[in-house]
This record gives structure tokens, C-alpha cells and sequence, in this order.
């Protein structure tokens, strides 16, 4: 079911409904699970605590007995807090290993280049030209510097075994190639001369070019502010202390 809605919908629609379900779960079990009369009543009490203290400026005594009343009453707000994360938490970790797992990357469609990257040892830096990539891909080229040696590829739709090899070490990576949301892990890592295989994919990111003073938000930093945005609604709109 979740595959089916992955590939229905763009990125910013799918974090978008997510997120709004998300902060809809939250905001009710909230407002039902907790004692809102009580909350609201320590809320004004910590607002009065906060002015007697810019009041009471100079007086450290006063200020020490104002602090410790206002932690005593912001404690039991947490309490009360904690009730309805208890019945959430389970499912939510469940929705976010999912978007973890599936909203990160952009796949890498048929007839695209992409790169693939070997990370070699300190040691193994002299020997680059020895390490070879073999696959059923059409290699377009090659680079290498450092501890790094990298091919750029491109081939058909489907499921491709990449194979690195050098003195001492062979090592194979899956790679999918799909038009669909969906991708194999970029990383893989290993003991030896070889650390790590990496194919190197685009980050998703559900805003397309729009910039927040050069910050681009990829899936988790949609997720917050979208978070954000339909938290301050939904509180409002279920009168949520």
C-alpha cells in the first residue's frame, strides 16, 4: 500500500500528507490525553512566574525561589506530555524508518549517467590504476584521485551487479536502475583495502529549487517545516493548550 502511494504522488505531496497526518495524530492524542484545563491553568501560572522574575531583577533569593516554581510547573507540563507520546511513538518510528528508507534519494533513471565511487585505503593510493570495475553497464569514463577512484555509468531498467576489484580484494554492489520512486542502498562497506562502494545519487528534494537563504530542504527539512506549519493550524483549529 505504501509503494503504491510512494508511486503515485510527487515528493512534496507525499511529505505533505504525511506530515499532515503525522501532526493530526499528534495534535489529538494531545488534546484527549492530556488534562487540558490543567495545562492551560500551569501555562498562565509560568507566564506570571516569567514576569515577577523580570521584576524581581536584583533579588537572586527571589529569583532562585521563582525559578525553581516555574521548573516544578513546567515539569508537570512534560508529564503530562509524556501521556500521549507513549500511545504514538511506536507507529510514528514505523512511518519514519519508511520515509527514511524511501524519500532520501532520487532514483537513478534508464539512460542517465551516474557515478560510481571506490573508496580505497591510505595505504592503496599508489595502486588506483590496478582497480577495475566490471558490470554489464556501459562505462562512460573514469577519474581518480586520492584515496578515491570513481566510473560513470549509464544502462537499461533493471537490477545491475557492479564488481571492484584490485590486488588482494574483489567486492560486488547492486545498483537499480528504475523510473520509479526507488533506489538500493547508495553505500556499501567493507573491511580491507577497499573501504566502501558508492553510487552516487541526487538528494530529493521536494521543493525543487526553492532556497531559504541558500538552504535547500531535502525530505526530513520539508518534514519539519511542514510539521511546523500544520501544528500552529491544527493547534489553533482543535484549540489545543
Amino acid at each position: 500500500m505504501l509503494d503504491s502511494f510512494l508511486q503515485s504522488f510527487d515528493y512534496l505531496t507525499i511529505i505533505s500528507f504525511l506530515a499532515f497526518l503525522i501532526t493530526l495524530i499528534n495534535t489529538l492524542f494531545y488534546k484527549y490525553f492530556t488534562d487540558q484545563r490543567l495545562i492551560k491553568r500551569l501555562k498562565e501560572d509560568i507566564k506570571k512566574l516569567r514576569e515577577k522574575m523580570n521584576k524581581s531583577k536584583g533579588d537572586q533569593n527571589k529569583q532562585l525561589k521563582i525559578q525553581q516554581e516555574m521548573m516544578e510547573k513546567n515539569m508537570q507540563v512534560m508529564k503530562q506530555s509524556f501521556r500521549p507520546m507513549i500511545y504514538t511513538i511506536l507507529p510514528l518510528l514505523l512511518i519514519f524508518a519508511w520515509m527514511s528508507a524511501n524519500l532520501v534519494y532520487e532514483p537513478i533513471m534508464p539512460g542517465e549517467e551516474f557515478e560510481v565511487v571506490a573508496v580505497l585505503s591510505e595505504s592503496f593510493t599508489e595502486s588506483l590504476d590496478m582497480v577495475e570495475l566490471s558490470t554489464d553497464l556501459e562505462i562512460t569514463g573514469s577519474s581518480q584521485e586520492g584515496v578515491f577512484k570513481s566510473w560513470f555509468l549509464r544502462g537499461e531498467e533493471g537490477v545491475h551487479l557492479l564488481e571492484v576489484s584490485g590486488p588482494g580484494f574483489s567486492e560486488e554492489k547492486e545498483v537499480l536502475i528504475t523510473p520509479n520512486k526507488d533506489y538500493s542502498a547508495p553505500v556499501s562497506s567493507f573491511d580491507g583495502s577497499l573501504k566502501e562502494i558508492r553510487v552516487e545519487h541526487d538528494l530529493v528534494r521536494p521543493f525543487g529549487t526553492f532556497s531559504l537563504f541558500g538552504w535547500r530542504p531535502g525530505w526530513l527539512g520539508s518534514y519539519i517545516l511542514l510539521s511546523i506549519f500544520f501544528s500552529l493550524v491544527l493547534r489553533k483549529l482543535f484549540k489545543v493548550n
